[in-house]
């Protein structure tokens, strides 16, 4: 039964594009899901935490990342939206067959990545504050990888897994180039 709690939290965009950003990641970061909603990451804790306290979400905090799925009944609730958003023929939802926006993303990563690894091969030596500065850069391209094998839910011959493939080698080669460096200090 749906009271009136819930269907008033509802009629509002942005937890629609919340819970169905949730529901494609199936387990994903709070900031991944202010970025991928436009929101910012404050409106998208509340906003959160106003579903984990209806009980649709639930957080666990590993390290210092809080990660956020669905509940079973979150699941019900977020298949029951996701079917009236498309019968509403509402759009501006990501979704995960979304190819160009996906293709966009690993696009812009690639780039990021490659800026960083030409700032690598460029210092002839790297202190221990400079390899630490460098990695902690990488981290966010790691996760954004992480966001992209989520959406394009990537099979072997997909051109978006090859992307992927190469954005990985490329953050380790890095990774390592880093450390030597490092260690020939």
């Amino acid at each position: 039964m749906v009271t009136s709690e819930l269907a008033n939290f509802f009629l509002h965009k942005m937890p629609t594009s919340l819970l169905l950003t949730v529901r494609q990641f199936e387990r994903t970061y709070i900031s991944v899901l202010a970025k991928e909603c436009d929101c910012t990451y404050p409106h998208a804790v509340k906003t959160l935490w106003g579903m984990e306290t209806l009980g649709l979400v639930k957080s666990q905090k590993i390290g210092r990342v809080k990660y956020v799925e669905l509940t079973d009944h979150g699941k019900l609730v977020a298949e029951a939206l996701n079917e009236l958003v498309n019968d509403l023929g509402a759009s501006g939802i990501p979704l995960k067959e979304d190819f160009d926006h996906i293709n966009q993303k690993i696009d812009n990563v690639i780039q990021k990545v490659q800026t960083i690894k030409k700032e690598v091969e460029t210092s002839a030596s790297i202190s221990r504050d400079e390899a630490i500065r460098f990695n902690r850069r990488l981290g966010p391209y790691y996760r954004e990888l992480n966001t992209v094998r989520f959406l394009s839910n990537i099979q072997p011959n997909n051109p978006l897994h090859l992307k992927a493939t190469a954005i990985a080698k490329t953050l380790d080669q890095v990774k390592k180039e880093i450390r030597k460096r490092d260690e020939g200090q």
